[in-house]
């Protein structure tokens, strides 16, 4: 267990350079990275939204949106939250996704 948790050292500081990829890739996309100041900015959560995901449920997707989430077990602790459309062949459509320390008020927000 320490082996992996020793691999994933220096990960959080490459997360703005995944954020600076994402844009650039795929303009229009939403992308937010929020650090925690308490623990000298440690990666928090993260947001993503691409332009091609929005654009679709627009176009081709039924104005139903679910939510869901999951857990992150291992070495790394946390949730994914996830929205999810239905497009027209009554099918899965992800719209945005989110990573989160725990699910609350201000990782929601």
């Amino acid at each position: 267990m320490e082996k992996l948790i020793d691999s994933t050292n220096g990960e959080d500081s490459r997360v703005f350079d995944y954020h600076l990829e994402l844009i650039r890739s795929n303009p229009g996309s939403t992308v937010a990275v929020t650090l925690d100041p308490d623990e000298h900015n440690v990666f928090e959560r993260m947001y993503v939204c691409l332009d091609g995901c929005k654009k679709g449920f627009m176009a081709g997707c039924r104005r139903v949106v679910g939510l869901d989430g999951c857990f992150l077990k291992g070495a790394v602790h946390g949730q994914i939250l996830c929205a999810i459309g239905r497009d027209a062949n009554n099918q899965m459509y992800p719209i945005a996704w989110a990573t989160v320390e725990v699910e609350s008020y201000d990782s929601w927000y």
